[in-house]
């Protein structure tokens, strides 16, 4: 039996000790024998509590706790909305998601963590409408503390250990030391799930899709970047995108082209000077080295996408796993890249419209039916794909496809960690946000019923 809760502050009572004030018909409900003593887990914290009967009228929906409760328990003295279940006669209450990402060495409350910090407070707040606690923190303060959201700002103070870490970490050279993934295996040891386990290189990604003989149609050739193969590829596409294997938000991309005999670079972070053009592939190819360096980077055979006014059209698909396990389409969007860019990324200045809009633009309305659904298809074909061959728990995961003019779908690549910026002023919670939360959720569910807490939800197989 599930219930959502209300966790209040009992003012009435500052006893040292903890008590939690809860009513029978409550822990009838739950299957908690009407002791006077308590143990809660909230999290991965556990909490014996004195018990004290509540009468209150609304008693199906309400505990209290006093503040030693609260403290004990490392959550702050506001009013709380939970889900309650138990477990071996143990009262259960969660989920708590800990959100670990990057924050400043000398945090204002403006700008703890700015590339996310609207998402984390609006997944706190549906969080709080649904049941469950977020907080946020990063590896030099997490487990012992954290930031949660009172209503107002975000205040630092101890947090609980969670049930569920949402990794969103945006330095792959951290996540790649062995730090890290010491840690991973002291969550792992520790019964914390991991979601989305780590970044995705875009090669790999290519080689597990390339296996797929349905998907090998859609898949852009690709290799990785040398001089030789450079030449070799420039001499018989005349046209190649040159990404970062482990590239992010459109930095650092090349588009190497030949016009008119001449070699054209353009790029995205490497210098002001957004275009260069040379006479000799070698002097082209010494700039693409020096840039380029010892870095891993990959060569993949431009596709002629649609165009509008110019300006280059992808389109991100953001898939998540539901509270069935289930792969889904949560939302679509078509990316428009700004002037004179060449890439679509909106950290890139691009900007978002409706994919029906921009088809409808460019095809009749049979074909764009037949492309909207063609690309769903293809996406949720990829993330399963994905999520069956790669390593971790993987639960949320960006599509990036590209539209030829015949109405083809070119799968460009995935995204383990896609953006969460908003570009617009929508008061409503985002459905990758909902979707988010629920697969949390249910992820609890299943880890608080179950007699062995340590199966490792991380391999993915449920």
């Amino acid at each position: 039996m599930m219930y959502q809760v209300m966790i209040h502050p009992l003012l009435s009572l500052t006893d040292e000790h903890p008590i939690i004030e809860i009513s029978d018909e409550l822990l009838v409900n739950l299957n908690i024998p009407l002791k006077d003593k308590i143990t809660i887990q909230l999290g991965n914290e556990t909490i014996i509590a004195n018990r004290k009967k509540s009468n209150l009228m609304n008693s199906k929906e309400t505990i209290l706790f006093n503040q030693a409760c609260f403290q004990k328990a490392k959550i702050p003295f506001l009013p709380l909305k939970l889900q309650a279940t138990s477990h071996e006669q143990i009262l259960v209450l969660g989920p708590v998601i800990a959100i670990i990402t990057e924050i400043k060495k000398k945090p204002n409350l403006e700008n703890l963590f700015p590339t996310i910090r609207s998402f984390c407070q609006e997944l706190h707040e549906y969080s709080q409408q649904n049941g469950g606690l977020v907080y946020v923190s990063n590896l030099t303060r997490f487990p012992q503390s954290g930031f949660h959201f009172d209503g107002e700002q975000w205040v630092e103070g101890e947090v609980p250990k969670c049930n569920i870490i949402y990794n969103r970490i945006h330095n792959r050279l951290i996540e790649n030391k062995l730090g890290f993934q010491n840690l991973k295996q002291l969550w792992k040891d520790n019964h914390i799930l991991l979601f989305n386990d780590s970044f995705l290189s875009k090669r790999h990604v290519f080689d597990i899709l390339k296996k797929k003989k349905n998907l090998q149609t859609f898949l852009p050739d690709t290799v990785i970047f040398s001089e030789a193969m450079l030449f070799k590829w420039i001499s018989t596409h005349s046209d190649v995108y040159i990404k970062p294997n482990m590239g992010s938000q459109g930095r650092f991309i090349i588009h190497f082209f030949i016009k008119d005999g001449q070699f054209y670079i353009e790029q995205t972070s490497f210098s002001d000077q957004l275009q260069h053009s040379f006479s000799t592939l070698k002097d082209a190819s010494e700039l693409l080295k020096k840039w380029i360096g010892k870095r891993d980077f990959i060569i993949q055979q431009t596709i002629p996408f649609i165009k509008i006014n110019n300006q280059k059209i992808d389109f991100r698909i953001l898939c998540h796993k539901n509270s069935q396990h289930k792969w889904t389409v949560t939302s679509m969007v078509a990316r428009l890249s700004a002037e004179n860019h060449f890439v679509s990324n909106i950290a890139q200045g691009g900007f978002i419209s409706r994919p029906e809009s921009i088809l409808l633009s460019i095809f009749n309305p049979k074909k764009t039916e037949q492309i909207l659904h063609l690309m769903r298809e293809l996406a949720l074909e990829s993330v399963n794909t994905l999520s069956n061959e790669a390593n971790g728990l993987i639960g949320e995961l960006g599509v990036d496809i590209g539209v030829d003019m015949d109405g083809k779908p070119w799968l460009i690549e995935v995204n383990s960690k896609p953006s969460k910026l908003r570009d617009d002023n929508n008061p409503r919670f985002r459905p990758s946000t909902k979707a988010i939360f629920q697969y949390c959720k249910a992820l609890w569910i299943e880890r608080s019923h179950l007699n062995d807490q340590s199966r490792n939800f991380n391999d993915d197989t449920i």
